[in-house]
């Protein structure tokens, strides 16, 4: 008896050692790799081709979102002065003869921490960037956690969040600005909460917070986060089926929980209120222009125009430029080609360790586990909508990057397989395959550049250069062979000594030594219940 308790006691110490290790091995590969430069910029001077094209703000996603933070903290203003509105464009609205943001808030507001302490440390940007470093390494914890929940071992639940963060598109955009991580941060969250507190109503409350939050943050975040909504409602219930009829009660405390949605939905009306004057305007439904001229005036692509015929103009074209305006249901099947299987895009080239989360799938649903339906629902909405979305290829971008939280699901379901088949040698192995040429691949991604056309815009483009344009991750190789990478890490401390070559090769071969490890803590470890990976 008592070396069966001193065993658990090691094998508790052994595991609690492993998180710890693997958090702060996440951690330094994360910060290693975030995308920056030294110093903080004047609006001015991030309009120099050091911080955009050649910097950490090659397009336009992060441009849009950084000068909104820029001009809260500097400017005190949600409208953007004329140097900060030609940073922007061309993803740059107009309105009421002020140039605003087209994009939703929630990130630039989050990332102002990252801004403050980049600033005082003399890196704003690098500090800006940072902050989504933070929330890829929650999101890492939040997919442990869940995947404990559900029955996964620990070394298989941490192997699952080091392919999230690793193995997918999502390092690349967990060491840049964008609103991925902060929206699969907020979807986690509130699937931890459904699942780990069911039917309590603080957590009914979180939940409904997190929906709100999610689209200040992001607006398809509405549909995104709608099927935990739906589960968060349906637990409010209180649902008696009787022979012929069926009673349905709903316990005073719970409304008060759908309170929780309007404390950031109130926020995020006052902000539309103060930008586009109208607090229910969506910033991707105003009025955008291309650039703007010597004279500081909007230009379109039909010209210069002044602010009363940029507004009609607006006007005429209301009903194109609706929020819902930007899906189309005819587009879905190419956009899942897209998706799924494209060059320029598709899973299957970009992370196809991602694939085996489909054997997770199954194993759930012979367990009949009851948090299935919700995963897959959420990972369905993700897949559906953006594949209707009018650009599926996320402009120029590294892989399919609107299907980060799909990926951080499905890393779950890949906890549940690999607990399952933990002496299997062949899955363990082909994973291990995928798996580390799922990270050489998203690892180039990271400490490279994203701007990489889609394959529509590359063959056109190459007219226009008398070159040939990479449409894929080959694109970022190159610019790893000309010796190039964006980390901050790299520009300030190994440039003038260390091939980018040898830096990349060295965090590949980091990543993979600590994941190979880790599955054989998968093997050594004994699958065990529900209940004991609770504890």
């Amino acid at each position: 008896m008592e070396k069966v308790i001193k065993l658990k006691k090691f094998k508790s110490m052994f595991s609690t050692t492993l998180q710890i290790v693997v958090l702060i091995f996440i951690t330094l590969v994360l910060f290693a790799s975030i995308r920056g430069t030294a110093g903080i910029p004047t609006a001015e001077e991030l309009n120099s081709p050091v911080w955009k094209e050649q910097g950490p703000f090659e397009l336009s996603p992060e441009r849009g979102r950084y000068a909104l933070t820029y001009s809260i903290i500097e400017d005190k203003s949600f409208d953007f002065s004329i140097p900060v509105a030609r940073f922007t464009t061309p993803d740059l609205g107009f309105t009421d003869g002020k140039f605003v943001s087209l994009f939703a808030p929630g990130v630039s507001f989050l990332v102002i921490p990252g801004y403050i302490v980049g600033h005082y440390l003399g890196m704003s940007q690098v500090g800006t960037y940072s902050a989504i470093a933070v929330y890829a390494i929650l999101n890492f914890i939040l997919i442990r956690q869940i995947s404990k929940l559900l029955g996964a071992s620990n070394p298989a639940s941490v192997i699952a969040g080091m392919t999230f963060i690793f193995a997918t598109p999502a390092f690349a955009y967990g060491v840049s600005l964008y609103q991925h991580h902060i929206s699969t941060f907020l979807i986690l969250l509130a699937t931890y909460l459904l699942v780990r507190f069911e039917r309590k109503w603080l957590a009914i409350v979180g939940i409904w917070f997190l929906c709100g939050l999610g689209i200040a943050v992001d607006n398809p975040n509405l549909l995104m986060m709608m099927p935990i909504g739906i589960v968060a409602l349906l637990q409010s219930l209180d649902i008696e089926e009787k022979k012929e009829e069926m009673s349905i009660r709903i316990y005073p405390k719970y409304i008060i929980a759908i309170i929780g949605v309007l404390i950031p939905a109130l926020g995020f009306m006052y902000f539309n209120y103060v930008s586009y004057g109208n607090p229910l305007q969506l910033g991707g439904t105003t009025n955008s222009v291309d650039a703007i001229n010597e004279e500081g005036k909007p230009v379109t692509s039909e010209g210069i125009l002044t602010p009363e015929e940029l507004a009609q103009a607006g006007e005429f074209e209301e009903g194109e430029r609706s929020s819902v305006g930007f899906f189309e249901a005819r587009d879905m099947v190419n956009g899942l080609y897209i998706h799924l299987f494209s060059e320029d895009r598709g899973v299957i080239y970009f992370t196809p360790v991602i694939l085996t989360g489909i054997i997770g799938i199954f194993v759930l649903y012979r367990s009949k586990n009851k948090h299935l339906p919700l995963l897959l629902s959420i990972v369905g909405v993700n897949l559906i909508l953006y594949s209707m979305w009018g650009d599926p290829w996320g402009g120029w971008a590294f892989g399919s990057r609107y299907l980060i939280p799909s990926y951080a699901i499905m890393s779950i379901f890949i906890a549940m397989a690999l607990t399952r088949y933990s002496r299997n040698i062949l899955v363990l192995l082909v994973f291990a395959v995928l798996f580390v040429y799922s990270t050489a691949i998203n690892t180039l991604g990271a400490i490279t550049t994203s701007a990489i056309p889609p394959k529509v815009q590359a063959i056109p483009l190459e007219a226009l250069t008398g070159k040939e344009e990479k449409f894929n991750y080959k694109r970022s190789w190159d610019f790893l062979n000309n010796n190039g990478s964006k980390s901050y890490f790299y520009q300030e401390f190994l440039e003038d000594s260390v091939p980018a070559k040898d830096f990349y090769i060295t965090l590949v071969s980091a990543i993979s030594t600590v994941s190979i490890m880790t599955l054989i803590g998968v093997y050594l470890t004994k699958r065990k219940t529900k209940d004991e990976n609770k504890d």
